[in-house]
């Protein structure tokens, strides 16, 4: 019998997607959400649906970074609600998809702290709040003055 409770469990399942993201898993990450999950990128007030939605918000990262990585440096969970921050790093050598546009390549290095807040049921994801700053990543990529 397992000794672990629902929280460590939904946990390792946000941990789980992190891993999966680095390893460039798209399809792995899909697994772990619900069929109906909702993804919302709250500097861009854009919502994501489904596993399509999903799998389209996680590729606009890995076109424009391809050899984006993440490292969570933080996680605090209670039952159904996972929180965590973590820092991405890439160079933006494709195009970046945005409600606004195509933002084409720039060779720019990227670092940019995220905080995600995750509700589990079942041991899948059905919501997803992401909150990262943009104007940051706009002046990393030079589409702002620093």
């Amino acid at each position: 019998m397992s000794t672990m409770t629902r929280t460590d469990r939904n946990t390792a399942v946000v941990t789980s997607l992190y891993e999966r993201f680095n390893a460039d898993d798209i399809d792995g990450i899909e697994a772990l959400c619900h069929p109906e999950v909702e993804l919302l990128d709250v500097p861009s007030g854009v919502v994501f649906r489904g596993h399509d939605g999903i799998r389209n918000w996680m590729q606009t990262w890995k076109t424009a970074a391809p050899d984006s990585q993440t490292e969570v440096t933080s996680i605090i969970a209670a039952g159904e609600i996972v929180v965590t921050e973590h820092t991405g790093r890439g160079i933006h050598t494709g195009p970046l998809h945005s409600p606004d546009g195509e933002i084409p390549a720039t060779g720019r290095s990227i670092e940019l702290r995220f905080a995600e807040v995750f509700e589990l049921r079942n041991e899948k994801i059905t919501r997803l709040c992401a909150y990262t700053d943009t104007v940051t990543f706009l002046r990393q990529i030079g589409v702002l003055p620093e």
